[in-house]
Order: C-alpha cells, then structure tokens, then sequence
C-alpha cells in the first residue's frame, strides 16, 4: 500500500517539514496569481 504525501510529511523532521510545507504555499499563491492574470488578461 502507497502512503500519502501527509503521510510522508509527517515523517520528517519539523524544520524541514514547514520549509516544505512554505515552499508549497509560496508555489500555490503564485499559481493562484497567475491563474487569476490569465483570466484578466483573457480577450472577451
């Protein structure tokens, strides 16, 4: 049976938990903007 990324996570040491865990909220909110241009910058 595979694990879950939460799963793995939790395996990990905290610091290096909340530096991934920054990372990957630092990724979202860049996608979010970008998505968010996109739908802007869209011709109607």
């Amino acid at each position: 049976m595979s694990r879950s990324l939460k799963e793995k996570l939790a395996t990990l040491a905290p610091a290096r938990r909340a530096a991934i865990e920054a990372e990957a909220d630092r990724l979202h909110e860049e996608y979010l903007k970008r998505d968010e241009q996109r739908t802007i910058d869209r011709p109607t």
